[in-house]
């Protein structure tokens, strides 16, 4: 219904920037009740709108306003800051007396402590009591970090009254009771409305730090005069962030197919990655996902962006520009940092800034540094672009170097993670970082240093990648030394790694080099790396697609014959859309094209059950049940959206079309096989190199045909299966 009732213990809701909750209080009466709700809708990405009425309302008189007369909408978006709007129309023949009331409350206090993983007395500011002067509220806090945070709202018009409450007491009969959490701050608006004349009130509520705060050119003006519905700031403001959105359009691929609802997931997963994407320059950096992770996230952002080249390639120079920014330069124990290496999470809240979490940047991760070097070499593939080539290829040798030292913690080939020697750091830093996510089969955890069999993936494909660009650059010692290393590493690791008994990957080795057997998701990110052995790549693909794999939904993460298996957990059954996308570009790398086309197809079946044809960040991994149509079971905590949930839908889609491009050669790359539910895909306004490409491809009489539309002078080369 749109308010935030935070002010509880428990509660996660809120207005959140930099890691702190701002507003942790927002409800609306009409006079003295909550409207009922009709309808929200969230559609249009950065703008949610919520349509209420009335109860009976007994008026003075002896009038009786009858439920549903009065008619009340809120309209919202987030751009710098929170900007809502309040509509009211009567359809009663008379007037009615209304009172209309906003609470406010904030308790400013840092995510980490919210998501309960921090809390301590010490690590807590001061609460101050509100402000309201020059019809603007302030709620404001006083920061243990020496940084004062308010949360300031500007009213478009003057409320009747204001009240301030102090945060209530404690209940002297629960010691751990906390009493309210915030001051309370009511607004409110006596008026008489009358029939058919609508009413409208807008707030923007800003966070600021300090002297330091998001707000755009548009609050910087007088206040206006009170405006009619669909006129004033808030039109403007609104038009403003559609701009932003409009400008995002212009720079994608438009890929548009001859299925309805696929065309509707493809569209929300454009629209989502522009929400979560900061400007970057010129170009954009794309945050983890909401609500939990809106911050910068090295392999997430990573993976993102190499899935969504093909849509917008500045998404991957954001990236890489950001991360090479944090790159590591030092030993640090207690953020984990290293000479070279990659970031994992950057927080901006109170208890960063006071050292209490290590997360200023934290390092925790053993596969963002080279996933980073991949993403530098696809991208310039892409762009052949030889400045960006030039202003990050010492931050790649860096990475380079992090991965054949610190990465290889004893010497043997292969890139692992050890224990976390930060008190708070992860036990497992990896994508599947969840203290339980790798288990040998008695429940015991493997111990550390763990060599994950992914990010062995990662490495083989980050040193073929980068060599295939050096050869091109005239770096032909250093290219060859690279490829070198990569097929060492690929003869090593089909040796350690290989299952024989099971005719798969083991998901890693633990300290004694002893296989972690258990039968997990991750060997398909192998496939994708290319460091799966031609004659092994069958079997891997076909235990992924063995039932206690292949969900109904996807493949889960693990066996659900795997004693660990449960289908509700984070790592340990569930179904993530982003490593089926992975895993769906492995088996189309190795030839498995229908394998593929079933993935993608049950991915898509999973995405018609989410509201809004989102794909979250996971879902349960329960078998479908086919005989009673029941939709995949949503994950509670699941981030949606999620960027790399998002971006599987770009690669999913590459990965139909079989899509590789070659920007230096002026090349595009085709080996179609689209699903049966698909006959066609078009790609218009693409970016390779400097080129925009223009290519429909459909099935015909039993085989693909590809059309190069407008002028196009990107040769195109299709492989027939």
């Amino acid at each position: 219904n749109g308010d935030v009732d935070g002010d509880r213990p428990g509660s996660t809701q809120g207005l959140y920037y930099h890691d702190t909750r701002f507003l942790s209080l927002l409800t609306m009466t009409a006079n003295g009740q909550p409207p009922n709700l009709l309808t929200f809708s969230g559609y249009r990405n950065f703008m949610a709108t919520f349509q209420f009425a009335n109860d009976i309302w007994s008026l003075p008189g002896d009038l009786i306003a009858r439920q549903r007369t009065l008619s009340f909408r809120r309209s919202r978006f987030i751009g710098d800051g929170l900007h809502e709007r309040i509509g009211a129309v009567n359809y009663n023949r008379f007037s009615v007396p209304l009172s209309v009331v906003l609470t406010f409350g904030a308790d400013f206090r840092d995510i980490f402590d919210i998501r309960g993983y921090y809390r301590s007395a010490d690590a807590r500011g001061d609460l101050l009591e509100p402000e309201y002067r020059d019809g603007k509220l302030i709620l404001r806090y006083a920061g243990c970090d020496g940084l004062d945070r308010a949360t300031e709202i500007r009213f478009n018009r003057p409320p009747t009254s204001i009240s301030i409450e102090p945060p209530a007491a404690p209940d002297t009969h629960d010691p751990g009771a906390e009493g309210g959490l915030c001051w309370r701050v009511q607004a409110t608006w006596d008026l008489m409305l009358d029939t058919g004349a609508p009413f409208s009130l807008a707030y923007y509520a800003m966070p600021v730090i300090e002297d330091f705060s998001p707000r755009a050119f548009l609050l910087e003006e007088p206040e206006p005069p009170p405006q009619p519905i669909g006129q004033g700031r808030f039109d403007r403001a609104v038009d403003h962030v559609r701009l932003s959105y409009t400008e995002w359009d212009a720079q994608c691929t438009s890929f548009t197919t001859d299925d309805a609802d696929f065309n509707a997931l493809v569209s929300r997963s454009v629209q989502d990655l522009r929400l979560l994407s900061q400007r970057e320059g010129e170009a954009y950096f794309p945050s983890a996902g909401t609500p939990l992770f809106a911050c910068p996230f090295g392999r997430d952002s990573l993976i993102t962006a190499l899935q969504a080249l093909s849509l917008n390639p500045l998404l991957a120079v954001g990236t890489l520009r950001m991360l090479a920014r944090y790159q590591g330069t030092v030993e640090d124990e207690w953020r984990e940092e290293q000479p070279g290496k990659i970031l994992h999470e950057m927080r901006f809240g109170e208890l960063a800034r006071l050292g209490r979490v290590p997360h200023t940047p934290y390092y925790g991760t053993a596969d963002a540094t080279p996933l980073f070097v991949l993403l530098f070499a696809e991208t310039v593939r892409w762009l052949n672009d030889d400045a960006l080539y030039v202003e990050l290829l010492p931050n790649v040798r860096r990475a380079l170097e992090w991965i054949d030292t610190y990465g290889d913690v004893d010497g043997d080939g292969f890139v692992e993670y050890t224990a976390s020697k930060s008190p708070v750091g992860l036990r497992n830093q990896v994508w599947k970082d969840s203290p339980e996510s790798i288990q040998m089969p008695d429940g015991t955890l493997a111990e550390t240093p763990v060599a994950a069999v992914e990010v062995q993936g990662y490495v083989y494909a980050a040193k073929r990648a980068l060599a295939r660009l050096l050869r091109r650059k005239g770096e032909g010692d250093w290219a060859e030394k690279l490829a070198a290393e990569a097929d060492q590493l690929k003869e090593l690791f089909n040796e350690a790694f290989w299952m024989p008994n099971r005719e798969f990957y083991a998901q890693g080795l633990d300290r004694d080099k002893r296989q972690v057997p258990t039968i997990t998701s991750n060997p398909g990110h192998c496939l994708w790396s290319g460091i799966v052995d031609d004659d092994r790549a069958a079997a891997v693909v076909r235990r992924l697609m063995q039932p206690d794999m292949l969900s109904g939904w996807g493949i889960r993460t693990v066996s659900d014959q795997a004693p660990s298996y449960n289908p509700m957990t984070y790592h340990n059954g569930s179904v993530w859309p982003h490593d089926n996308s992975i895993i769906v570009a492995g088996m189309k790398h190795y030839g498995f094209h229908d394998e593929a086309n079933e993935v993608i197809t049950q991915i898509v079946e999973a995405a018609r059950h989410f509201s809004y044809l989102r794909l979250p960040e996971l879902y349960c991994g329960f078998t479908r049940d086919r005989m009673y149509g029941s939709g995949p079971a949503e994950y509670p905590v699941s981030c949606s959206p999620q960027a790399w949930a998002a971006g599987a839908t770009i690669l999913m889609l590459q990965a139909m079309l079989g899509m590789s491009v070659d920007a230096a050669e002026n090349r595009v790359h085709l080996r179609p096989r689209l699903p049966s539910w698909l006959q066609q895909i078009t790609i218009n306004n693409m970016c390779v190199g400097a080129k925009r490409v223009n290519i429909t491809v459909e099935w015909l009489n039993g085989g693909h045909v590809v059309h190069i539309l407008g002028d196009s002078a990107m040769p195109i080369q299709l492989e027939q299966l």
